[in-house]
């Protein structure tokens, strides 16, 4: 990528962000316009050149401090805040889309600690690792050492008197199949481990859930507060030689939900849903399908 593009993409970006948006930090600014590029970028190229500069910037920003004064309205799917006071944890993260429909990961993690008498927050960075198999529902991934996944909401429950932060994340995988799961996060002393046993689902205790679909398909994994669980699709193969190749699963219009009890997620079959098709706000929608039409 030609630098005068790269810093063209950019200055396009900070002129257009809205006055309230940058009044945190000048490093916050410039971590908003070169996500909103990557947002753009229309070849791999671009997008892995803004990829870069977004670890650097983040780190720039965080470092700055005022991040938890920040209203993450104009971040769309970037950002999940959960919690309040010395509870309150945020998670950033961005996705980059390869040529061969692969994809690479970057994010941070804030957690609030008022004995940080410079930032009051202590920060991680989400290092992806593509060889881990978000699939795999036994593995615990470390924050060092991270499957990838783009976090676009989470739930804050407890269990006695500690937080429990569980995240829902969209992987665009490959040409064959999407994924989304949910997943609870672990914070202590500094380190974050990503996947812990608080799923109770038919084939027992489990670390996530994981729905993994064909790409051509929309599934749904979704908060729903006013019911306090997590809805979801049901998903089946086209037909029933197909079990277990998950580039033929697609939803089946039956729902299953995950319910908050004793301490952990449980699994609940064919629940009811009312109005399933107006979606979640924060229901994760494919950028890359949208890039994709366009060029078709």
């Amino acid at each position: 990528m030609k630098l005068s593009l790269l810093l063209g993409l950019f200055l396009e970006c900070l002129w257009i962000l809205p006055s309230h948006s940058i009044a945190q930090t000048p490093e916050l600014a410039r971590a908003k316009a070169t996500y909103d590029a990557l947002r753009k970028a229309s070849n791999e190229m671009d997008r892995m050149a803004l990829h870069g500069q977004l670890q650097s910037l983040w780190s720039e920003a965080l470092e700055a401090g005022g991040v938890l004064d920040v209203s993450w309205e104009d971040w769309e799917q970037a950002v999940v805040d959960l919690g309040e006071g010395p509870d309150r944890l945020v998670v950033l993260t961005w996705n980059v889309e390869k040529d061969n429909r692969t994809h690479v990961y970057g994010g941070w993690i804030l957690m609030a600690n008022p004995n940080n008498q410079e930032r009051g927050y202590d920060y991680v960075m989400l290092s992806h690792d593509p060889a881990h198999n978000p699939e795999d529902a036994a593995r615990m991934y470390r924050h060092d050492s991270w499957q990838g996944g783009l976090y676009y909401d989470g739930i804050l429950t407890f269990d006695g008197n500690q937080p429990v932060y569980t995240l829902l994340a969209w992987d665009g995988a490959d040409a064959l199949v999407t994924r989304k799961w949910a997943e609870t996060i672990d914070v202590r002393r500094g380190r974050v481990r990503l996947g812990t046993p608080a799923f109770e689902l038919p084939e027992g205790l489990r670390k996530r859930m994981v729905l993994t679909y064909r790409d051509a398909v929309q599934a749904t994994l979704t908060w729903e507060p006013e019911n306090m669980r997590i809805v979801m699709d049901h998903l089946a193969p086209e037909e029933p030689s197909m079990t277990g190749q998950y580039a033929f699963y697609g939803p089946t219009l039956s729902y299953d939900a995950l319910v908050w009890k004793r301490g952990a997620w449980v699994f609940e079959a064919d629940v009811q849903v009312i109005n399933p098709s107006s979606g979640s706000p924060k229901e994760y929608r494919d950028p890359s399908k949208a890039r994709r039409s366009r060029r078709n």
